[in-house]
């Protein structure tokens, strides 16, 4: 890419020296070369500041689509983040849960099995 740059840029120059040999050798006035080469001084800087304001432009929009994709992708992290940290949650939230559960099961079970134990050792129903 430098290289093809570079030799656009070689050219450009090159033939800008071309035309300026050309406008002090030809057979014109003092004059007459001095306002030829002021017109065609003022038309490269025009097409030099067109061009670089192409350039610009085109810097500006690949910058801007470079930061719309650095958006998207910080989004997407952002919002990858946030789905593993509710999952994170929720199976905190869901295992804090089982926990109270089984506790609860075993203390009823407790009771359960204290109290049959109770009634085995009343004796005999009385018929």
């Amino acid at each position: 890419m430098n290289e093809r740059r570079d030799f656009t840029v070689g050219l450009v120059i090159g033939a800008m020296f071309g035309v300026a040999f050309g406008l002090l050798f030809a057979p014109q006035t003092g004059t007459e070369t001095r306002e030829r080469l002021r017109r065609e001084g003022e038309r490269l800087r025009d097409q030099a500041r067109m061009r670089a304001d192409g350039m610009a432009g085109q810097a500006r929009r690949a910058a801007g689509d470079m930061a719309d994709r650095m958006r998207t992708s910080d989004v997407v992290t952002r919002a990858v983040d946030a789905a593993s940290d509710a999952i994170a949650r929720g199976r905190s939230a869901f295992e804090a849960r089982t926990q109270r559960v089984r506790r609860a099961y075993e203390e009823r079970r407790d009771d359960s099995d204290s109290t049959l134990e109770e009634r085995t050792d009343l004796g005999e129903p009385e018929n």
